[in-house]
């Protein structure tokens, strides 16, 4: 019984370890992904390369729209052209319901927003925070990911990447 129970704790571990070190994170290589927009452009993140980009991974909630309203502040006060700025629905939801949310903000958002209806990127980051957000430099390195953060600092942590 004892060899039993010890095989199923490793197995267990080993999973659990397997599936943490897929969660791409900080000085992590950012996986690709090519997703649409609400607007129907087609965006790669391998097509960024040389660009800082700044990406929003979110849901229908009021902390991404919280969050998604601090990137408009990031665009405002960084208006570079070396500056990529992206909002993800990684929940799959369709366009219809994601165009009915962003309805609902108090502004446009002045960034793309993109459609996961497979929900590829939140399966490739194991997304778990909601939002979560991410900095990637110019050579397709993950520099941040955190959960909510307002628009002065990650203004101030942009600005070292451009």
């Amino acid at each position: 019984m004892y060899k039993v129970i010890f095989s199923i704790f490793l197995s267990v571990f080993f999973l659990v370890q397997s599936s943490h070190a897929k969660v791409p994170l900080a000085g992590d290589v950012a996986p690709n992904f090519s997703l649409t927009s609400t607007t129907g452009e087609k965006i790669a993140l391998s097509d960024l390369r040389g660009k800082v980009v700044l990406v929003g991974f979110f849901h229908i909630c009021v902390p991404c729209m919280q969050q998604a309203l601090e990137f408009n502040k990031v665009r405002a006060q960084l208006s570079s052209s070396k500056l990529a700025v992206l909002g993800i629905n990684t929940n799959g939801d369709s366009k219809e319901l994601v165009m009915k949310y962003l309805e609902g903000f108090s502004e446009e958002v002045k960034f793309s927003y993109l459609l996961d209806p497979k929900q590829s990127v939140h399966k490739n980051y194991a997304q778990r925070d909601m939002p979560t957000v991410l900095i990637i430099d110019p050579e397709g390195v993950i520099r941040a990911r955190v959960p909510w953060v307002d628009s002065d600092q990650l203004v101030s942590f942009l600005k070292k990447f451009l």
